[in-house]
């Protein structure tokens, strides 16, 4: 799921007008990463822009830049929010409403909070009522 989300997100980045790194034969991305270009040194501003709006991203350096403080990209992983149930059609609404942000500088905070709340519980992993008997007799207490 962690990589069709991410091939999903790259393409609707790529669909929204975004400059997304990678061969498109491949989906842009094999890995739970997908690189956006954003300009030449824009990436910090651009990352802390977006983390302003709630969106945690990594500024980073691509091939072709001289150095991480002249960074032109960013870097975002899909596997967080995809353990948070995020699927491909998630994805895909995330990367328009990122759009606007970077493309438009439009502030997003109050419709990315509205988003997020829609995934708050934890998927692909022990569910509590198979984990507390499991916590308790490797602790050998009662929580």
């Amino acid at each position: 799921q962690v990589v069709a989300n991410a091939k999903a997100f790259a393409r609707a980045l790529k669909n929204a007008g975004l400059q997304v790194e990678g061969d498109p034969a491949l989906g842009y991305t094999e890995t739970h990463q997908v690189l956006l270009r954003v300009g030449y040194t824009r990436g910090p501003g651009v990352a802390r822009r977006l983390e302003e709006n709630n969106i945690v991203v990594n500024y980073q350096a691509l091939p072709d830049d001289e150095g991480f403080t002249a960074s032109s990209g960013l870097r975002m992983g899909v596997q967080e929010m995809t353990r948070f149930g995020m699927k491909e059609k998630d994805f895909a609404e995330l990367a328009g409403i990122m759009a606007e942000a970077i493309l438009k500088e439009r502030p997003v905070k109050e419709e990315v909070t509205r988003f997020r709340s829609r995934f708050l519980q934890m998927h692909y992993c022990l569910p509590e009522e198979k984990a507390r008997p499991l916590i308790q007799e490797l602790l050998g207490v009662v929580i």
